[in-house]
């Protein structure tokens, strides 16, 4: 609707109007940006979801082409795996897209090892704990994934 003033102009907006405008617009923005955010560390989190999955899946096939050629630890205890694997000092790193020995990648977040035992019901197969930390993962300190793969 168009106003007219006394003098027969048309009248612009008032400022508390114009105000009004500028919160609303303010309002719709700051939701818009709040979403970018959000969007944002979804989309890192599923990056590192699917990463650690593509990691544990290509070292469990690495092993499950040759689990002949690893050494195999014939202590049955499942307590000392603890001892066998400290999240401080596993012996491979890894991240997003890279994977290398300890002290070779000054980039990587993350670090893994694993223990293959005979699995002692079944001859032939064997278990393997795999162990993976990374720094995004926290408060946990690490994550341990177990398989069972056969010797050929």
């Amino acid at each position: 609707m168009i106003k007219k003033n006394k003098f027969g102009g048309i009248q612009g907006q008032t400022i508390v109007e114009a105000l009004v405008a500028l919160g609303l617009i303010s309002v719709i923005g700051l939701t818009f940006a709040g979403g970018m955010v959000s969007l944002r560390n979804t989309s890192k989190a599923s990056l590192m979801a699917s990463a650690t999955d593509r990691q544990v899946s290509d070292i469990a096939e690495n092993i499950k082409a040759g689990v002949q050629d690893y050494q195999v630890n014939f202590n049955y205890d499942q307590t000392k795996i603890d001892d066998f694997l400290p999240p401080e000092n596993l012996p491979m790193l890894w991240d997003v897209g890279m994977v290398a020995e300890r002290g070779n990648c000054d980039k990587c977040r993350g670090s893994y090892g694993y223990i293959i035992q005979p699995y002692e019901i079944y001859r032939g197969l064997y278990l393997v704990t795999l162990r993976m930390t990374h720094s995004s993962w926290a408060p946990e300190k690490f994550r341990d994934y177990t398989f069972v793969v056969s010797a050929k």
